[in-house]
């Protein structure tokens, strides 16, 4: 291999215990030794020059001696090889991400910041939505926006973009129902396949889904998949949040994991009133599903929430950054409900009468600190 090349060791990766050397007699072992080699060569990361895996293979391959084999052991280390190696991005995406037009498209759409009103991409052409809290209808092969006005989705995908400080819903044109909360993405088709349908999420939204047996629902995100037949459930996957969740309300969802859980089940679905929390591991819990879509109607429910948590849903909502510069103990988890619909200095002034805090604007910015 190149000598710049700061790759890790061989022996460090895969241990002392290899399988059997490169031509087996055993077809079983042969088997799965090939199936390394393609694991290896096909391995995401795309600073390895395809002469380097070439090689690496080789070198395991050289190295490999008749000891007691173990399969799990095997797919274990090549499974940290490959992680070693930098293929994480490859191991983090859904197998058919790869064919799936949409998600391929949403994943390398360039959007810019957007800091004022919702817009909606169609095509080449961006379509300024008015309001804090606008509306889309799609139907007739239009889509009405703020019942007041129309456009024509003709491109293939359409982009609802909405800023900070912003809500939207959004009907489509099978008539599923889609809340977006501040800060969000739906990347969508102006109108479904017959047998299935599909939107692209980054951010939160509230999902009641038109059922229809013939063509289930996909939602997906960076790393999640969910499929529905007609229910209503809540999804927040917030780039800047290191867990991603889905609450169901009513109906039945499942959730299909990504490919670097490879010791999980492959799929779970989810009862109404349960949370699956998608961190470096999935967990499953009852949940007061009330917590979670209050944000829909202009209310902010917590119980036993961090403090910090709660100032990042506000900013998201109101569109300005909030700090906490205190030490004082107790403000770990808080409980409450916040009317959203007052502004935001009526709302930090319940935040701050109950925690003995006080805050101060200074620019953009607000700051909640310990009383003088």
């Amino acid at each position: 291999m190149n000598a710049d090349k700061q790759h890790p060791k061989l022996e460090d990766i895969l241990g002392e215990d290899h399988i059997t050397s490169n031509q087996s007699n055993d077809p079983a072992q042969q088997e799965l030794a090939d199936a390394t080699r393609r694991m290896i060569l096909q391995a995401g990361n795309e600073s390895w020059d395809p002469a380097d895996k070439e090689q690496l293979w080789a070198q395991i391959a050289s190295g490999l001696i008749p000891v007691r084999f173990s399969y799990r052991r095997l797919l274990l280390r090549v499974a940290a090889a490959l992680l070693l190696l930098g293929g994480l991005g490859t191991w983090l995406c859904w197998p058919h991400q790869q064919q799936n037009n949409l998600v391929q498209f949403a994943l390398t759409q360039p959007v810019s910041e957007n800091n004022g009103d919702t817009r909606l991409l169609l095509g080449k052409n961006a379509v300024v939505v008015k309001g804090h809290n606008s509306s889309l209808v799609y139907g007739n092969n239009q889509v009405t926006i703020n019942a007041d006005s129309t456009a024509q989705p003709t491109a293939a995908y359409n982009t609802l973009l909405v800023p900070y400080g912003r809500r939207s819903k959004v009907q489509l044109e099978d008539g599923t129902v889609v809340q977006l909360n501040a800060g969000s993405r739906l990347v969508y088709p102006s109108s479904f396949d017959k047998n299935k349908r599909e939107v692209f999420l980054e951010g939160e939204a509230f999902f009641e889904v038109a059922p229809n047996a013939g063509a289930p629902f996909f939602v997906y995100t960076s790393n999640m998949e969910t499929e529905v037949l007609g229910t209503s459930f809540n999804i927040s996957a917030y780039k800047d949040d290191t867990r991603k969740s889905i609450v169901l309300v009513t109906g039945s969802v499942q959730l299909n994991l990504p490919q670097h859980m490879i010791f999980e089940k492959s799929s779970r679905q989810l009862k109404p009133g349960e949370m699956a929390t998608l961190g470096e591991k999935l967990a499953i819990s009852k949940v007061d599903v009330a917590a979670y879509i209050a944000w829909k109607d202009g209310r902010l429910l917590f119980s036993g929430t961090p403090l910090k948590d709660i100032l990042r849903k506000l900013t998201r909502y109101y569109n300005i950054e909030l700090v906490l510069d205190s030490t004082q103990p107790g403000l770990e988890t808080c409980s409450g409900d916040l009317d959203l619909e007052n502004n935001l200095d009526d709302v930090l002034d319940v935040i701050c009468g109950t925690n003995s805090l006080q805050y101060e604007h200074k620019g953009q910015r607000v700051i909640l600190k310990e009383k003088d």
